[in-house]
């Protein structure tokens, strides 16, 4: 009795299908990369060779190089958002605890750097009148300078301006839009 009666010339088929794709698929030994792998790797190697093609590698030639480079690292990991606002009660001038917080990270990078110098300007919303606001404005910015000055920042390094109603951030009547043109604003020289 032969194979194809046993099974049929249909699975017969199938069986040399199945075969078929299994010995193409296999893992039977190292396959030959690709030409477009091979491309790859020939890219890879010109950049190698090609001093100008290095930028994007780096190498480290000793450990005091790998300690400094690891030091950046770490220095870029922590850096910290600078905030360049805070933002004050209604018709107030009072530094709120969030905004302490702000003007206290502001104070810590300040002091980091002596070099840089700041102008703080003092907004206020559209209510009232323009001496007035100018008024609280000028209130405000100092409110802001003396936080500073008082956290160790040198008040010769600091300069206030007040704008009052005359530069707002916000446009609008709602008092979510409005209250945030009552703030100063830290500006780096």
């Amino acid at each position: 009795m032969s194979l194809t009666n046993l099974i049929g010339v249909s699975m017969l088929k199938k069986l040399f299908i199945l075969a078929a794709i299994l010995s193409l698929t296999s893992c039977g030994g190292k396959q030959k990369p690709s030409t477009t792998e091979q491309d790859n790797f020939k890219i890879e190697d010109e950049a190698l060779k090609d001093p100008a093609k290095q930028d994007s590698y780096q190498t480290v030639d000793n450990e005091q190089q790998a300690n400094a480079l690891n030091a950046e690292t770490l220095a870029a990991e922590q850096e910290v958002e600078v905030q360049d606002r805070v933002f004050f009660g209604y018709d107030s001038s009072e530094i709120s605890d969030e905004a302490q917080k702000i003007l206290d990270v502001q104070a810590s990078w300040l002091k980091s750097d002596s070099n840089i110098k700041i102008t703080i300007e003092g907004h206020c919303d559209e209510k009232g009148t323009r001496e007035y606001n100018i008024a609280l404005g000028e209130k405000r910015a100092n409110a802001t300078k003396r936080y500073l000055v008082k956290h160790g920042v040198e008040s010769s390094r600091i300069k206030v301006v007040s704008y009052g109603k005359e530069r707002p951030a916000y446009f609008g009547s709602d008092e979510a839009v409005i209250s945030k043109n009552r703030r100063s604003v830290t500006v780096v020289n």
